[in-house]
């Protein structure tokens, strides 16, 4: 399956062990200050000290996603890889992911949505759950245009 997943925009579908994610539900009436309020708080139930090595993102379910509700963000998360499993964490599934990348305005991440379930259409994938959205690059650049996004979507084997 791994060579069926490779072109320009997706990276070949990626295997992901277990893990953990700390998870806050959110809505578009929540502010940016609000959210990184309530991140705050659900990460200090955990006593985690520095948070250097976690990697955070939000979350949109793949069927909101198909139809064409592409701000339908339901989820910010927090991976933190030292934290063990834990009932009130949200375990993403396990095996194959296809991944791909947006660089640019948030306005246009639509269209890379559209050449993922096209690339995806064409190959016989299923995609399902959530699509993970991590920015990889937002300390590092001055320009918006510069943003990239990393996309992750779990493949039904």
């Amino acid at each position: 399956m791994t060579g069926a997943c490779k072109n320009r925009y997706q990276r070949p579908c990626q295997k992901k062990e277990p893990r953990c994610l700390i998870t806050i539900e959110i809505d578009k009436d929540i502010s940016y200050e609000e959210s990184v309020e309530l991140v705050t708080a659900e990460t200090e139930k955990y006593h985690l000290g520095r948070l250097h090595d976690a990697s955070y993102g939000s979350m949109i379910s793949v069927s909101s996603l198909l139809n064409g509700h592409y701000d339908d963000y339901t989820r910010l998360f927090i991976e933190i890889p030292f934290l063990t499993n834990k009932t009130d964490l949200h375990l993403p599934p396990v095996g194959t992911y296809l991944q791909a990348f947006h660089q640019g305005i948030f306005e246009n991440l639509p269209m890379k949505y559209e050449e993922i379930f096209a690339y995806a259409r064409k190959r016989g994938l299923t995609l399902y759950e959530y699509s993970y959205e991590m920015g990889i690059n937002e300390n590092v650049i001055d320009r918006i245009e510069d943003y990239i996004v990393q996309i992750e979507i779990p493949v039904l084997a």
